[in-house]
């Protein structure tokens, strides 16, 4: 028995069920996406989805087609979108990081305390062959937001929840072929977590910069050997 979804909250519940899907790859990139066949799988009317879908093709998650009957289909990944997206989610986790001179050093040791022990937790999950992909995804995320969701105000939390599906699309589907790859990201990390102890902004941005840039070459040197998805 499924429970029945209050209607203010239907365009929020599909939106954030396809988005769900498209950032894990369970909808792939290319695909169409109909508004009908939507609203008939979730059990909702047309004007939710209609909602949802628009604020996606905002987001650029889904894409339209040009001209005549307007088709939306699941927005490709391109090796030339990567360089951009990671370093633009470098660049406003730099911006947050540059708050770090405003903490108290109470706050800004358990700061750094909280950031060590999920690049530790993320570390533990690297190491460990076969990779488990959902659990180094949910462990660097971990790491990144231990720092941005403390020093980050609402504004730059707008852009940085803007920008990071984007960038966790590519890393979903391309991730598990960077099994043995993924334990220099420890060594990053933990530049970014002797910043933050020694309350140096200015080395907290760097850090988290490179930290970006190295795993954009990372992913797309994958995507050079294995190609683009869902364009032409």
């Amino acid at each position: 028995m499924t429970t029945a979804i209050p209607r203010g909250a239907r365009s929020a519940h599909v939106y954030d069920r396809l988005r769900d899907l498209i950032v894990r790859g369970r909808l792939a990139p290319g695909v169409r996406v109909v508004e009908q066949e939507v609203a008939e799988r979730m059990g909702v009317g047309r004007t939710p989805v209609r909602e949802a879908l628009q604020l996606l093709v905002k987001e650029g998650l889904l894409a339209g087609s040009e001209g005549g009957r307007r088709q939306l289909t699941v927005a490709p990944l391109r090796a030339d979108d990567v360089a951009e997206l990671f370093g633009l989610l470098g660049d406003l986790e730099a911006a947050a990081v540059r708050g770090l001179p405003t903490l108290a050093d109470p706050a800004r040791t358990a700061l750094a305390a909280g950031a060590h022990t999920a690049n530790q937790a993320f570390g533990q999950v690297v190491r460990k062959v076969p990779l488990d992909l959902e659990a180094a995804f949910v462990t660097r995320k971990a790491f990144h937001a231990s720092f941005t969701d403390p020093l980050a105000g609402p504004r730059l939390a707008w852009l940085l929840s803007l920008v990071r599906p984007q960038v966790d699309r590519y890393e979903w589907f391309y991730g598990a072929l960077l099994q043995g790859a993924l334990t220099v990201a420890i060594a990053e990390h933990d530049a970014v977590v002797r910043a933050l102890e020694a309350g140096d902004a200015a080395a907290a941005e760097a850090a988290v910069r490179q930290s970006w840039k190295n795993a954009s070459a990372r992913l797309g040197g994958v995507i050079d050997r294995i190609g683009e998805r869902g364009s032409w």
